[in-house]
């Protein structure tokens, strides 16, 4: 059996758990992200060049930079939506399948 011939895949029974579980923590993500706006009106560093400069660290570190906090969570967003997608196809893949031993089942023993 070659590489390209093996197929994994996840039980139904397993995926849809691990689906719900998915969406569940893209909403936590999507919370963060919610609340990383917040961080944009934060204060409280004082008027001196040096607060003025921390305040604009710790808001380049939550959206200006490549490796900021909201890139980084927008980045497990995608991935775990990735994952979610997966595990939905696996359950339409299995209710396909269903179906179509019904549909064949139901032609067994009728005479045409």
């Amino acid at each position: 059996m070659s590489n390209s011939d093996q197929v994994f895949g996840v039980d139904p029974n397993v995926a849809k758990p691990l689906a719900i579980a998915c969406e569940v923590l893209i909403a936590e993500y999507r919370s963060l992200v919610n609340d990383a706006q917040h961080i944009k009106q934060f204060g409280g560093f004082g008027t001196l060049n040096s607060g003025l400069a921390l305040q604009g660290k710790f808001q380049e570190k939550t959206f200006g930079s490549p490796d900021s906090l909201v890139n980084a969570l927008e980045s497990h967003i995608a991935a775990v939506d990735g994952m979610r997608a997966y595990f939905q196809k696996c359950i339409d893949n299995a209710v396909t399948q269903d179906q179509t031993n019904v549909d064949s089942l139901r032609g067994v023993g009728q005479t045409n």
